[in-house]
Parts: C-alpha cells; structure tokens; sequence
C-alpha cells in the first residue's frame, strides 16, 4: 500500500464548474487506509492503531483520515507517528475502495460498514461552494473535498475528479463572494 494506490486530490480552480459535484469537509489529520486488517499511510507504512481503535471495523478496505477533530492535527500526527492515541483520535471513512458505484454510493456502503463517515452535500454553485468553505474554516476547519459524481469507480493516484478547496483559494476568490 501507498500513494499510488490511494485516490489523491488535486486543488480545485475557478475552472472547474461545482455544480452537482459532491462536497465534504477535508479532514486535518493523518491520511489512513485500512486494508481490512491494518492501517497504512500514504508513504507505505503501517500504522499501529491500538485495538480500542480498530475495533468494529469491517474486514473490507476503507480510505479516510486519522482525525482528532478540527485544529488538532498535532493530536492525530502524534497517535500515527508516535504511539500517542488518544480518545479523540477516530477514523473518518471516506471512501470504500472495493464498493461498486460512484463515490455516493461507495460512502453509502462505507456508512454501512463503519460508524464514522464525512457527511455529503451536493454543490449548488461556486458562490455556494465559497461560502461553504469560509463557514468550514470559521469553524476551525481545514477546508472541504469535492468529488465527480460521474466517476464510477475508486481512482487511485491524483485525479481531476477530486478536489481539495482550501484556504489559499478562499483568499484568491474572495472579490467574488462579495
């Protein structure tokens, strides 16, 4: 397992029309897949979850985040890299691998099959996606994902059918949001 096998996002641009695509909140953590009986980490390296952590998760592989919750990233690299875990630290699937479909309902499937899921909305315009993102980051949040509802199946490597809108391009499109 590594990167080349994990679905990358690639940074939205104002040339990409939103509308329909599929949003959710970008997670501030660590990037997790779980093969069914391990975490592994973008780089190809196993993480050693405790078993409190691992518990209930399905014997299929999911795609997702090692997260703490908004602003403690520092939380979750420590418990990946260190051994550090805590009670905050769970793992939000976003995406079942193996699921037939489109994205939709691979995160149907990922629901499930785990208790823990980024919540999806559709995109109604770029305005919308905007203020979405600056409502994400009052909150403490990184940003959001946005994802093509017509890909079928789960890429792997970095695509243009998912991506990652961030504080930088709230900044660079601010003028149109007023």
């Amino acid at each position: 397992m590594n990167e080349s096998s994990m679905t990358l996002a690639t940074d939205y641009s104002r040339a990409v029309n939103p509308v329909g695509w599929l949003v959710s909140e970008k997670m501030n953590g660590c990037r997790a897949f779980w093969d069914g009986s391990q975490f592994w980490t973008r780089g190809g390296n196993v993480i050693a979850a405790p078993d409190w952590f691992m518990d209930g998760l399905p014997a299929v592989p999911l795609d997702g985040e090692i997260w703490a919750g908004r602003e403690r990233f520092e939380e979750a690299r420590l418990a990946v890299q260190h051994g550090h875990w805590t009670r905050c630290c769970q793992f939000m699937a976003f995406d079942a691998p193996e699921a037939p479909g489109t994205w939709q309902g691979r995160i149907a499937e990922a629901g499930r099959l785990w208790r823990n899921v980024v919540t999806i909305e559709v995109c109604r315009s770029h305005r919308w996606l905007m203020k979405r993102l600056r409502d994400i980051q009052r909150g403490g949040g990184e940003g959001l994902v946005i994802r093509n509802p017509a890909i079928a199946h789960y890429e792997t490597g970095y695509t243009p059918n998912m991506l990652k809108v961030k504080v930088v391009l709230q900044v660079q499109y601010e003028c149109i949001i007023q």
